[in-house]
């Protein structure tokens, strides 16, 4: 029953709105999501407590925190061939389409 926000569910809401056409609403989410970068900007805190700014849990810089960031990343610079694998289903091929 903690107030806290995880980099994970941010990084993926900013892929959702980006699904809808929402750009700026997935970018202004990422660059929040940037704020549990640690120190050294070598991780990700999983969460935060607010008002508190306490990262939470206690200690937690977890994996699946960091994939849902590098998804969030690709998905907004839309450059690689996954770019659109979450934000843009319609360029996905139909499964009649892949041998």
């Amino acid at each position: 029953d903690r107030p806290w926000i995880t980099a994970a569910e941010t990084c993926e809401c900013a892929i959702a709105y980006l699904s809808v056409g929402e750009h700026d609403r997935a970018l202004e989410l990422f660059t929040w999501a940037q704020r549990l970068r640690t120190e050294d900007n070598s991780r990700y805190w999983t969460g935060i407590v607010l008002p508190e700014e306490v990262h939470f849990p206690g200690g937690e810089q977890s994996t699946y925190t960091a994939a849902a960031v590098l998804l969030a990343a690709d998905a907004l610079g839309g450059k690689s061939a996954t770019a659109n694998l979450f934000a843009d289903p319609n360029s996905l091929p139909l499964p009649s389409e892949v041998d």
